[in-house]
């Protein structure tokens, strides 16, 4: 059994696809991130999986990149991931990149942010669930990995509305992002970017559970 936690809702659709997995969403809250990584544990999942959006910090990152997390980074931590599992997803999708991940607590929202974590730390990407399941993999012996895909490029800046706390589901509150629109108006322009984005991003991800669909189904012998 393998544990996927996801922070949006969406993510999760796509993770759920996967045979013999418990997927796990979030909503972006630490707490409830966590309470699903120690149920995962304790119910017996033998690999830990972050899986989702994230956003670049590095220049060389492109909105729709599809990335595997070879090791992750927190406030004081770091984490390697379980390089070898990748090898299999490589030879499928081999556009995909294998990089290092920056584990924060919010949103890193301006290019300013993002330019700073990349500046004093040389990870690629970041997200707020990865560090969770690199902590908790680690505490149970266990390895982990990184599946995401890059829906905010480094030099973009997230309007108000995407910075809206999600659902208890990990949805979208469509009601506050009419509201944030009503309030400011000029951001639709870069939510329609967004948008378009996260659409690629969502696609990336796709690939990499039909690439992981392949796995399941090769002879052990051959991966």
């Amino acid at each position: 059994m393998i544990g996927i936690l996801c922070g949006m809702k969406s993510e999760a659709v796509i993770a759920d696809k996967l045979p013999d997995v418990m997927v796990g969403c979030s909503g972006a809250r630490r707490e409830r991130a966590e309470a699903l990584v120690r149920h995962m544990i304790d119910q017996g999942a033998r690999r830990l999986i972050s899986f989702g959006l994230c956003g670049a910090v590095s220049p060389d990152l492109v909105a729709g990149d599809l990335l595997f997390g070879t090791s992750v980074m927190a406030l004081g931590d770091a984490w390697e991931a379980d390089g070898a599992a990748y090898q299999s997803l490589v030879d499928r999708v081999p556009r995909a990149l294998c990089v290092s991940f920056w584990g924060g607590d919010r949103i890193a929202a301006r290019e300013q942010d993002k330019a700073m974590i990349y500046r004093r730390t040389a990870c690629m990407a970041v997200d707020m669930e990865s560090h969770i399941v690199a902590k908790y993999a680690h505490e149970a012996g266990i390895p982990f990995n990184v599946i995401r895909a890059v829906s905010d490029p480094f030099d973009m800046d997230l309007p108000p509305a995407a910075l809206l706390p999600l659902t208890a589901e990990g949805g979208v509150d469509g009601r506050a992002v009419w509201q944030s629109i009503k309030k400011t108006p000029a951001q639709v322009f870069d939510l329609a970017r967004l948008g378009y984005n996260t659409h690629l991003a969502m696609r990336s991800l796709r690939l990499a559970v039909a690439a992981l669909m392949e796995v399941y189904h090769e002879p052990a012998s051959n991966r």
